[in-house]
């Protein structure tokens, strides 16, 4: 049976504070393929890599990341809300946070906000183009970067188009199921139709990995990582 490529859901956020130099660390440690990460820009357009709209949840600071300079930016403890280890680690910089992937993991960028290109620009000076890919919930990203970056490999959600026939309409590369609508019909007609099947859950409810790996999920975004791969083992097994 092939295993799943393993998408490492903001990091190994498990075991360190997402979207940080050390949940990128724990997921290259576990043996992920894919570590999966959210961008925005600071109000002096640098990028960063960073979940929420405000600073509050997973910082020392608090409003609007938007708001915010690079230096202010600098600044913060991205680490202590999660556990006193990590005390002191920075919300990083886009740049940074791709130079300690290069060679090591597949990038998977999800813009809440941002230029594409820029991403996309970030990406291929560092060699990371091809293997790389993309998703944004907001639809004039998404427009963007269909349009100005049509070699930047994208993702679309079941949920968004409705249909595989639309996902290829898209022209994606990888279309993304949840525990609501995965079947393993639906699986298997965007596997025919030349698409990366790929799952979005964040639970470790043993059912949904099994449903998951009985359809045949080609991908797997997640956080509960050692519970997925005991499940396929498992599965593997004759009994």
């Amino acid at each position: 049976m092939r295993h799943a490529v393993i998408v490492c859901h903001r990091g190994a956020c498990l075991s360190a504070p997402e979207n940080t130099l050390a949940s990128l660390a724990g997921a290259i440690d576990m043996g992920a393929e894919v570590v999966e990460f959210d961008v925005r820009p600071s109000r002096d357009g640098v990028l960063y890599v960073m979940h929420d709209a405000t600073v509050d949840r997973t910082t020392d600071g608090t409003g609007r990341f938007a708001d915010m300079t690079s230096d202010e930016i600098d600044t913060l403890d991205a680490g202590s809300w999660f556990s006193p280890e990590f005390a002191g680690e920075r919300v990083p910089r886009l740049n940074t946070f791709l130079d300690a992937c290069r060679g090591r993991i597949v990038a998977y960028a999800e813009i809440k906000e941002g230029d594409p290109a820029e991403v996309r620009d970030l990406l291929a000076v560092r060699g990371m183009l091809k293997e790389a890919w993309t998703f944004s919930f907001d639809q004039a990203i998404r427009a963007a970067t269909r349009a100005k970056v049509p070699d930047f490999r994208r993702m679309v959600l079941f949920e968004h188009v409705g249909s595989v026939a639309r996902a290829v309409a898209h022209e994606a590369r990888i279309i993304e199921f949840n525990e609501h609508n995965l079947t393993e019909e639906l699986a298997a007609e965007a596997r025919q139709a030349g698409l990366i099947t790929q799952m979005f859950y964040a639970g470790d409810d043993r059912s949904v990995f099994e449903r998951a790996v009985r359809s045949g999920i080609e991908q797997m975004n997640i956080d509960h990582v050692e519970t997925f791969r005991a499940v396929e083992r498992e599965l593997a097994t004759p009994t």
